[in-house]
């Protein structure tokens, strides 16, 4: 009996000393990389104003919190209809480690790659067809360094640029939402 209480003693001492001292400044805090904007807001609608129905300028897209490493970022935008055909509306890439967010109609940051949409490299707005409520998907990309793309720009479409960022992805951050006409 008297070794048992010895050893529970020992136990709670142990415990004891190994309990962080809640007087500590040291704050352990987990980051996560999140993508975000200011127009709207994740699963919620997507503003008539970034569609083919307004003006369709390219929406505001920020990001926080990426991960360790990142030294270059890449977005992209698209959809899949119920055709099953990819529709994809930015891509976006070369954007320096810097920088945390691309504004409003961007057009002079980064590197366009092609839409899908009318093959422009630059933004385009989404159109949707048929009834019912669409989907899009905005993904940030945080990269480890600036992905090599051997073609011209005006040939990089989602998949090249997907395909150059294999091995260099640090962590991806989407964005979801959906425009009904």
């Amino acid at each position: 009996m008297k070794a048992i209480n010895i050893l529970l003693g020992f136990v709670f001492l142990s415990i004891m000393a190994c309990k962080k001292d809640s007087s500590s400044n040291t704050q352990t805090t987990t980051s996560t990389f999140e993508a975000y904007s200011t127009a709207f807001v994740n699963n919620g609608t997507f503003p008539k104003l970034y569609t083919c129905d307004s003006t369709g300028i390219s929406p505001t897209v920020s990001w926080k919190n990426a991960p360790v490493g990142t030294n270059a970022y890449a977005i992209t935008m698209h959809t899949i209809p119920p055709t099953g055909d990819k529709h994809v509306y930015i891509v976006l890439y070369n954007l320096p480690a810097n920088l945390s967010s691309i504004a409003q109609g961007v057009s002079n940051t980064g590197v366009f790659g092609i839409n899908t949409v009318n093959g422009k490299m630059s933004y385009t707005p989404p159109c949707s067809q048929g009834p019912g409520a669409k989907i899009y998907i905005i993904t940030v990309y945080a990269l480890s360094k600036q992905p090599v793309i051997s073609v011209a720009p005006s040939a990089v479409s989602m998949d090249v640029l997907l395909s150059a960022m294999s091995g260099i992805t640090l962590g991806t951050s989407t964005i979801t939402v959906s425009y009904t006409r």
